[in-house]
């Protein structure tokens, strides 16, 4: 090949790599939502519902919490009723015996090392029924709040099973 047919291939060269350097690049697509666990600590989940209306006996309920991070996450479980009153401790209506319902009190929290899992059990309590149980102690949703970064999950069983992701609550 010539230096002419060289030089005249410059120009042509020049716009490709030119091509091949932006050409993945385009206009920003839409910004991802507000908040949520991406943003930092403290990271929050929420699962809900965390009980079936009208149901006249307690069922199995199971919460996850996985820790895929390099470092332990400190975790705090909180069952709370329907104006957000943490339920830890408080019998759980329908259970017989009585049962609790399980999590942290106040700022406590647990560790939970990486790649494990965390595993919440209890039951959902008796809504249906008469006397009709206090309200105030029916759980409807549950927090999960961690320092690090976490995937958590629900399965609520009610005439079979049903897992649910739990949701980041947006900041």
């Amino acid at each position: 090949m010539s230096i002419i047919h060289a030089r005249a291939r410059l120009p042509l060269l020049a716009l490709v790599l030119s091509l091949a350097t932006t050409a993945c690049t385009g206009p920003p697509g839409p910004q991802g939502p507000p908040g949520g666990a991406g943003v930092g600590p403290p990271y929050v989940w929420v699962c809900t519902p965390a009980h079936y209306p009208n149901t006249g006996s307690v069922t199995g309920a199971d919460l996850y919490v996985f820790n895929g991070g390099a470092a332990a996450a400190n975790v705090a479980v909180n069952i709370l009723n329907s104006a957000g009153a943490n339920l830890a401790g408080q019998a759980i209506p329908g259970t017989n015996p009585a049962v609790n319902y399980p999590g942290q009190a106040g700022s406590s929290t647990v560790s939970v090392a990486p790649a494990n899992t965390l595993n919440v059990t209890w039951q959902t309590p008796q809504v249906g029924g008469f006397p009709a149980p206090d309200p105030a102690r029916i759980s409807w949703s549950v927090r999960v709040t961690s320092d690090q970064p976490v995937v958590v999950g629900s399965n609520f069983q009610f005439s079979g099973f049903h897992p649910i992701p739990c949701g980041a609550l947006p900041k």
